[in-house]
């Protein structure tokens, strides 16, 4: 006799865990992503060393070496390497209990040190010493004649002469790289502040603190630069594109309206987005906000006349636009911060420029209580040319 085949759930029970499958679902999906997780961060009462605590993590000292702005080629050349400088010295005296690396940003160098929880404070003093030895100026020409020649190469395209051009107007230092490296390596030691994070890291911020002696050198503050508003006319035979960049200098990051500048110039972004295609635009928007101050500039280029474009573009500057780049730029900071290490570099932003600890916590409410109309007013600035630095390439054929 055969086995009759009896089905282990019934239709309707089939049916009921479908339509409990997407109840669940649904709720779910309601219930939206989860809420981010700020790391507190501490500091001394010296204000040059700050920590957070991440348990169970690795423990990471980045050491943040100020350095005027580096923002015209001579500049970028002498950061770059005293940034080669300090790897082969590390390197020199490496140890295998912790890991290091050196990265140079725009206005200062980072030296990170890394090592596993519960093991001890790498030799700071010792560290430091060997960092800080005189350099030898004639050891390092090779060194510089690469650098040169790698910026040669990138410097024959069209838009990285447009934007040398510029920063080269915004700073005019010229004095040779060599006989500036001396006193700007050891300048860069005398205003270190330290960022620790990890398991622990409140306690090795204190193992720190002891060990470090303060300075008492008198150090010169760096000068805020200015810049007159000029009109650049460049030519270029081989290129078919008209070219425009318009600039000049905004606040540093420290000032009370940096968000209104960091969201004006995601407006921008968002306008050249949206209305590129329709325009036939290509685009570049330069913008940082550093120690002493910051910069902005768009580099648009396309087959036809620009300057007759961005009256047009300002126009499209709108409530509904600026609203548009809140929410983006609210939501990029939220799900940036879902990662601690983002969290940690964070950091670093707030103990080299003086923020507040809760700046990480506060930002997005910073964000959404910008003034609209002070925001399209920034946006629109930036686009006109009458106070700007202007730099128009215009096709020869």
């Amino acid at each position: 006799m055969e086995n009759q085949y009896r089905p282990f759930f019934s239709r309707k029970q089939i049916n009921a865990l479908m339509w409990f499958s997407l109840l669940a679902i649904l709720i779910l999906s309601s219930l939206g992503p989860k809420a981010v997780e700020y790391q507190n961060i501490e500091h001394n009462d010296a204000k040059n060393i700050y920590w957070m605590e991440l348990d169970g993590q690795p423990l990471t000292l980045t050491m943040l070496l100020p350095a005027r702005p580096a923002l015209n080629e001579n500049q970028r050349q002498l950061q770059q390497l005293k940034a080669q400088i300090l790897q082969k010295r590390l390197r020199d005296n490496a140890s295998p209990a912790y890991s290091f690396s050196v990265t140079p940003r725009q206005d200062r160098i980072e030296l990170n040190l890394k090592w596993a929880a519960e093991q001890s404070l790498p030799d700071i003093n010792n560290i430091l010493t060997a960092l800080q030895q005189p350099v030898e100026t004639s050891r390092w020409q090779e060194a510089l004649k690469t650098i040169e020649a790698r910026d040669y190469l990138q410097n024959q395209a069209t838009e990285q002469q447009i934007i040398n051009k510029f920063f080269s107007s915004i700073q005019h230092e010229s004095t040779p790289v060599l006989s500036q490296l001396a006193g700007s390596f050891n300048a860069q030691f005398q205003q270190i502040r330290y960022v620790i994070s990890g398991d622990e890291a409140d306690n090795y911020a204190e193992q720190l603190e002891e060990l470090l002696t303060e300075s008492t050198s008198q150090v010169a503050p760096l000068s805020t630069p200015t810049v007159a508003a000029q009109d650049i006319n460049l030519t270029n035979p081989s290129d078919s594109q008209y070219r425009i960049l318009t600039g000049g200098l905004i606040p540093p990051r420290n000032h009370e309206e940096f968000v209104a500048y960091r969201l004006a110039a995601q407006v921008l972004q968002d306008l050249f987005t949206e209305y590129k295609d329709q325009h036939g635009l290509d685009y570049r928007l330069l913008w940082g906000a550093l120690n002493v101050t910051g910069y902005q500039a768009v580099l648009l280029s396309s087959k036809q006349h620009l300057q007759p474009l961005l009256p047009q573009l300002q126009q499209l500057i709108t409530d509904d636009l600026v609203e548009l780049s809140q929410n983006r730029l609210a939501y990029q900071w939220e799900e940036r911060m879902r990662d601690n290490q983002n969290q940690v570099q964070a950091m670093n932003l707030i103990a080299y420029y003086d923020l507040s600890p809760d700046t990480l916590e506060e930002y997005i409410e910073q964000i959404q209580d910008q003034d609209i109309e002070k925001v399209i007013q920034l946006a629109k600035q930036a686009l006109q040319t009458d106070q700007h630095i202007n730099i128009l390439l215009t096709p020869t054929h």
